[in-house]
Parts: structure tokens; C-alpha cells; sequence
């Protein structure tokens, strides 16, 4: 196990289940405390015991769809460990459905969840991470960089993402670093929902296969490996990277 992050605390959004779950795990794994979010108590509790428990580990419960819940994420990260170094924004939603089918609710949930909890939650641990010197991981998605059907709220909310890590990284620059991934496809709860929710999951997850240029959907902990490196001391003269971790398909076909 190594000891990269020893002494460092790490703010996961959506971290009980998914690439969140992953990601926190890969903090953990090399010697941080890890801070977990969800949306409920019973979430973030099962996401602590599937971690294995322990002192390096605290809950972090609040809805970061507001900014007020996005406070109190950070507030609980902060005052379980008395500094925070990292942040990594990961909450999100993916409801698929044509444009006709999207009515005012869905927009702003989409919107609320993933772009506003990103800003939200990065004001929010700022003094934490400027005092730290720390720095700020956000998930945006390869959705982020290139449209398809049937998902526009979630387009529009990670493209949103992807801007805000470049406008956010020349404001807080030298003191707080800020980049972003962009995955491609993964094997996760989120993907298995929206499969399921296609009508025919099997057909889905063959279209995926099929999508990307290597030719397979990504193990969760590839994600989260990416989201460690940019955190660490070896990405210190990396801000404002948008890294795409999706398997080529955004390079092109």
C-alpha cells in the first residue's frame, strides 16, 4: 500500500457507489483520509463499510444538488480531519431521454447536481484547499467534449464542467490547482441503470463495447487512477487539463 497521500484528506462527492466508490478506495490505498459524500446517511454509511471502516474514514452526507448542502459537505470533510488538501467532484445524474421528453425539473436536476454541486462545493472548501495548497479534481464525462442523442441535459451540465475547471484554474492559480477528467464509458451502477432503463440492456452494453476505439467499457479504478495522478505531487505543473480517459473516442473514428 502506498503512502502518497499520508496525511492528506480527501473530499469524494457521490462516493457510495460507482466511480466515487472507486476513487475513494484509490485515495485510501494510498494513505489518505477520505471523506465520503452522498446524498443520505444509509448511503454513506454502506460506502464506509464497504471501504472497510476505520478512523481514516468519515461520512460526509448532504445533498450537493444546493449550495447550502454543498457546505455542509465540505464542513463535515473539514471538521473530521481538520484540514482538507483535495477535492474531487464527482456527484451526478444521467437520465437519458429525447429532447421532447425533458421538462423544467429534469433540466435543473441535471444541472444542479453536476455543475452548480461542482462550483458550489469547490467555493465552499476553498479557504481548506488555499491553506493546504491543495487542489481540486472535477469528473466532467467524454459527454463533456462531444454530443450524442438522448442526453442533452447531461451534455450541456459537463460541458459546463469542463469550462469551469479551465475558468477556475486561471482564477486560483498558483495556489490551488484545478483539472478535470473526462471518462469514457464505464462498468458502474449509473451505467447498469441506464441500460436497463434502455429497454434492452444487453443491446446497450453491445453498443458500448462497440464505441470506443479500444473496443471495451472501463474499469471504474482506470478512472479513478487518472483522478489520483492529477491529485498528486507528480501532476504539480498540471491545471486547467482536461483529460480524457474514454477508450479514444473522442480522438476521433
Amino acid at each position: 500500500m502506498s503512502a502518497a497521500f499520508a496525511g492528506k484528506a480527501v473530499l469524494v462527492t457521490g462516493a457510495a457507489r460507482g466511480l466515487g466508490l472507486a476513487v475513494a478506495r484509490a485515495f485510501r490505498e494510498r494513505g489518505a483520509r477520505v471523506a465520503v459524500n452522498d446524498l443520505k446517511d444509509e448511503a454513506t454509511g454502506r460506502a464506509i463499510a464497504a471501504l472497510g471502516g476505520g478512523p481514516d474514514l468519515a461520512a460526509a452526507p448532504a445533498d450537493i444538488s444546493t449550495a447550502a448542502g454543498c457546505r455542509a459537505a465540505v464542513e463535515q470533510a473539514a471538521a473530521a480531519f481538520g484540514r482538507l488538501d483535495v477535492l474531487v467532484n464527482n456527484a451526478a445524474i444521467n437520465i437519458e431521454r429525447p429532447p421532447e421528453a425533458w421538462d423544467e425539473a429534469l433540466w435543473d436536476a441535471h444541472v444542479d447536481v453536476i455543475l452548480k454541486g461542482t462550483f458550489f462545493c469547490a467555493q465552499a472548501a476553498l479557504p481548506a484547499l488555499k491553506a493546504a495548497r491543495g487542489n481540486i479534481v472535477n469528473v466532467a464525462s467524454e459527454l463533456g467534449l462531444h454530443g450524442i442523442r438522448g442526453n442533452a441535459g447531461y451534455c450541456a451540465a459537463k460541458g459546463g464542467v469542463v469550462n469551469l475547471t479551465r475558468a477556475m484554474a486561471v482564477e486560483l492559480a498558483p495556489i490551488v490547482r484545478v483539472n478535470c477528467v473526462c471518462p469514457g464509458t464505464m462498468d458502474t451502477e449509473l451505467m447498469r441503470q441506464c441500460a436497463e432503463d434502455s429497454g434492452d440492456a444487453e443491446a446497450y452494453y453491445r453498443h458500448y463495447r462497440a464505441y470506443h476505439p479500444l473496443k471495451r467499457i472501463a474499469d471504474p479504478a482506470e478512472v479513478a487512477a487518472s483522478i489520483v495522478y492529477l491529485a498528486s505531487p507528480q501532476a504539480g505543473f498540471v491545471t486547467g487539463a482536461v483529460l480524457a480517459v474514454d477508450g479514444g473516442s473522442t480522438a476521433g473514428r
